[in-house]
């Protein structure tokens, strides 16, 4: 037992330690939005760009109570900070945009009523507009809108269907809500 309080001792400071000499700058953390919970990574590029790493259930269509299981995707997009407004007591609000890509299994949505449709892959352009709070504990929190224009490919008797990806493009009204620990 006394081996198990070492060890968790060493890692905690290990990460303690490293925390403090990095630049605090990548971050990790949690998403939340309509589609579903997910995970985040941010890493700081040259100049005012951030990469924005993301894996998240799909559970759009779950949740309306329209298939039992959800889906997941990942995605990536290289953002630009436009502007910086710095506060007095050393927070910082940016406003920023990017482009990348999205692509997962999930199942879309039916727009027509008596429409059924079935879980698929779906890939696409993915865009990121929003705004970053970054507080002087280490803390940002996000606010963005993330829509995907792309294709979801599914099979219906034995034929693949291609079509628009619908829920790509209603993430545009949807914003998602970032909460990410600075490291």
């Amino acid at each position: 037992m006394d081996k198990n309080r070492r060890l968790i001792m060493v890692i905690v400071m290990a990460m303690v330690l490293l925390g403090k000499a990095n630049a605090q700058e990548r971050s990790i953390g949690t998403s939340w939005s309509f589609t579903g919970p997910g995970l985040t990574y941010e890493q700081p590029m040259k100049g005012i760009s951030f990469l924005h790493f993301g894996a998240q259930l799909e559970m759009s269509e779950m949740l309306l109570g329209r298939t039992p299981l959800p889906g997941g995707s990942v995605n990536f997009t290289c953002n630009d900070i436009l502007h910086s407004i710095a506060s007095r007591n050393g927070n910082t609000i940016s406003f920023f945009a990017g482009a990348g890509a999205a692509f997962g299994y999930s199942k879309d949505c039916s727009l027509k009523k008596g429409e059924t449709t079935h879980h698929g892959f779906f890939f696409g352009l993915k865009g990121r507009a929003g705004f970053r709070i970054r507080y002087d504990r280490n803390i940002n929190i996000t606010v963005a809108v993330a829509p995907v224009l792309g294709m979801h490919l599914s099979m219906k008797d034995e034929t693949v269907m291609m079509r628009y990806y619908r829920y790509g493009l209603l993430q545009t009204l949807m914003p998602e809500i970032t909460i990410g620990y600075r490291f």
